[in-house]
């Protein structure tokens, strides 16, 4: 490569005149790495938004997903007020008496005395025959665990009742006992007993009306505590 300022001949990779110095035109920088230009990437602003995208988009979709399962759904409304009629009258006499309703029968008995005709529970109209069948075959499902319904028949009225029995304490096993006996007998016979033993079967302790007192009693405590009492004392 010649220079220009004193035309000495200069190797063609040559920077500068080997002669006078001057910086030769058209050098070549030789061994220097060009800067790379920066890579253009996305940057923070851009992630964030994208992000808050993503996760606005996914909660719309749970929002709506709920929306369509919730229970006011247009889709379970006709479910739903299906429900609430049935749930409105539990009892009937087709359909008989739930369990799950004798505390509140239980309570409804005790308020009305023993000297009622009939008592009117969820518009049904229970004679008291019917209650005492009802409590005394209801304590022993409890005690059993038993769910469903208790079955509202028709029975008559004690031929005879008596009872020489007013004011004791009866524990769990006598009662669980006599309430056993007692629907029973009415199974059996179509009425009301004359009176239930305590202990013996046949001993005239306890009339119709104090049984209706016992049962309605216990079932009241188990309405309060969710347990049957180990005894029960009337007076």
């Amino acid at each position: 490569m010649k220079c220009e300022k004193c035309g000495h001949d200069n190797k063609l990779d040559s920077t500068y005149c080997e002669k006078c110095g001057n910086k030769l035109k058209g050098a070549t920088s030789f061994g220097k790495s060009q800067r790379s230009k920066p890579k253009k990437g996305m940057s923070t602003g851009n992630i964030v938004l994208i992000a808050a995208i993503i996760i606005l988009v996914v909660v719309l979709a749970v929002f709506v997903g709920y929306l369509l399962t919730a229970p006011g759904s247009t889709g379970t409304d006709s479910n739903s007020n299906s429900n609430t009629a049935t749930n409105e009258n539990p009892v009937s006499l087709s359909n008989g008496f739930p369990v799950s309703e004798l505390p509140q029968l239980a309570e409804a008995v005790t308020y009305a005395g023993t000297d009622f005709n009939s008592i009117e529970y969820s518009g049904v109209n229970l004679d008291k025959n019917q209650c005492l069948y009802i409590l005394s075959r209801g304590i022993v499902m409890v005690n059993n665990g038993e769910t469903g319904n208790i079955p509202i028949g028709q029975y008559g009225d004690a031929e005879d009742p008596y009872g020489t029995v007013t004011s004791t304490t009866i524990t769990k096993a006598e009662y669980l006992d006599m309430a056993q006996r007692t629907y029973n007998w009415m199974d059996n016979n179509g009425q009301s007993p004359n009176y239930i033993g305590i202990k013996v079967s046949g001993q005239p302790d306890l009339s119709p009306n104090t049984l209706l007192i016992l049962y309605s009693k216990a079932l009241t405590q188990y309405g309060s505590t969710g347990e049957l009492p180990t005894s029960v004392t009337i007076a």
